[in-house]
């Protein structure tokens, strides 16, 4: 039930049925509004209801959820589609209620990730109801703030750098747009392994990049030719790349300058940089639909030297836990650039930070307003 002309205070949602939610909705600026809807209540088998503290936010949720994924002409009927839909993957909170079972009880401290394209229910709530297979006991190292921003990225450095790349001790990662939210976790992910990374982002980030770990640190600002000389030279003294993670390239506009593919396929022995696979999370509407068939079927029409990774949701929860894992034994923790209010004009500043490309870690929404003001922005 979507009522969008109330939107209920936090001590109505306490007391009541209802619940705040963001929502998509194509006519209002960023593309989303606060709503009210109705709490679930009562979790079904095999999930739980959870009291969402806070909600990460990821650039899928701001891109109306289609992205690059279909042709630009096909992006007004989709979004038209998903109107009304709550808003966002990824949550931290306290289980509320949860039919019996061996792992999970109410008042246990959770992060998760919420069903992908198809669910009515998004994180972006005062309460989600989430399957128990996409849910983790959140690790006591990290705050809400942290565990909230850590699912849809962790889950996609673990699954296209270890589960399908193989990535391990020794090898050499080349991680573009370390610095982001995908690649500022993959970098954790892949030092935790025992790879040397070389991390290309702008230098007002290698200082944020250093401290995650990365051996190397290459600047892309300073231009293509720039930048291929430095990976020339460090090619020279280690040897060629096992693994390209691009997690920045896509079809929008503001990618289009960097050739990062072609920079780095195109040079040839004895100058080659890359021995291993090309692996980008941004791509054509065409590359998409190869991906889909490979996260469905396992077969890959993709050329032997690159691939674009479509992250896989359902039954993510070992993944989830070794992310935990990772968290408690002091090798993954999130960097929080900005944390918002679970308001429209909190949530619209989410998107606009998103919107520029140039926010160094993640942004999280403070669902229940526990955050110090201090520490918020969009209020």
């Amino acid at each position: 039930l979507l009522l969008p002309t109330v939107v209920l205070s936090l001590s109505q949602v306490m007391s009541g049925s209802m619940m705040r939610a963001a929502v998509y909705s194509s006519a209002d600026i960023e593309g989303i509004k606060m709503a009210s809807k109705r709490r679930p209540e009562q979790a079904a088998l095999y999930h739980a209801v959870c009291r969402v503290t806070c909600a990460g936010v990821n650039p899928v949720d701001a891109k109306f959820l289609v992205g690059d994924k279909l042709p630009s002409f096909c992006h007004g009927i989709a979004q038209s589609n998903y109107n009304g839909r709550t808003v966002g993957f990824d949550f931290a909170g306290t289980i509320d209620s949860v039919p019996k079972n061996p792992k999970f009880k109410a008042g246990d401290e959770v992060f998760g990730i919420m069903p992908p394209m198809g669910s009515k229910v998004g994180s972006f709530a005062d309460y989600v109801e989430v399957p128990l297979a996409q849910l983790a006991h959140k690790p006591p190292a990290l705050s809400f703030t942290e565990a909230a921003a850590l699912p849809l990225v962790g889950i996609t450095s673990v699954q296209a750098l270890i589960e399908d790349n193989h990535l391990k001790s020794g090898q050499s990662l080349l991680l573009i747009g370390a610095s982001g939210g995908v690649g500022h976790v993959a970098l954790q992910v892949a030092k935790s392994v025992g790879a040397r990374v070389t991390a290309v982002c702008s230098e007002r980030n290698q200082e944020m990049v250093l401290g995650l770990g990365a051996d190397f640190v290459v600047d892309y600002t300073k231009g293509e030719q720039a930048l291929q000389e430095s990976l020339q030279k460090i090619v020279r003294e280690h040897g060629p790349f096992d693994l390209c993670f691009d997690t920045v390239s896509s079809r929008e506009e503001k990618d289009a300058k960097y050739h990062y593919a072609q920079l780095i396929h195109s040079a040839s022995s004895p100058n080659q940089l890359l021995k291993g696979k090309y692996v980008t999370i941004g791509g054509a509407p065409g590359d998409w639909a190869i991906a889909g068939l490979k996260r469905v079927t396992g077969l890959s029409l993709f050329p032997s030297w690159r691939e674009l990774f479509w992250i896989r949701i359902p039954k993510s929860h070992n993944v989830l836990e070794q992310l935990a894992g990772m968290a408690a034994k002091g090798k993954l923790r999130p960097k929080i650039a900005a944390q918002v209010p679970f308001t429209d004009e909190g949530v619209r500043s989410a998107f606009a930070q998103l919107h520029s490309r140039r926010v160094p870690g993640k942004v999280v929404i403070d669902v229940q307003g526990t955050l110090p003001t201090t520490l918020r922005q969009g209020d």
